[in-house]
């Protein structure tokens, strides 16, 4: 009995050992997509203000400046939006991948520790 115990807490350490490991790769993984994106948001900012610099240089009247900054907005826009798309898309990809996890985890340990059972 004593060595099916400690048999059973064996396997259910290595299996705990293994789950974390793949959760920190998970975590990581999508620590680094995210990073990735507010360094595109970063650069966005720069881009943005350069592109409003040299515009504020190179204009002659005013009219000029509100064409230049609705024409810049406009794209900053697009490009801000387009970063928001990527950032949702990881987030949803992040969510179905940790809910995979924790099934197989609830799986592997209902194999283990035959009283867990997985819930419907």
């Amino acid at each position: 009995m004593n060595n099916e115990i400690f048999e059973t807490m064996s396997k259910l350490g290595k299996a705990n050992y293994d789950a974390m490991k793949e959760l920190y790769s998970i975590n990581l993984r999508i620590t680094g997509q995210v990073s990735d994106q507010q360094q595109a948001l970063m650069n966005l900012s720069m881009e943005c203000f350069t592109s409003q610099m040299e515009m504020l240089g190179n204009s002659k009247d005013y009219k000029e400046i509100l064409s230049s900054q609705t024409s810049l907005i406009n794209e900053t826009s697009a490009k801000v939006q387009g970063i928001a798309r990527n950032t949702v898309d990881i987030m949803n990809e992040s969510k179905d991948e940790v809910s995979a996890w924790v099934e197989k985890g609830v799986e592997e340990a209902s194999t283990i520790v035959p009283f867990v059972k997985k819930s419907a």
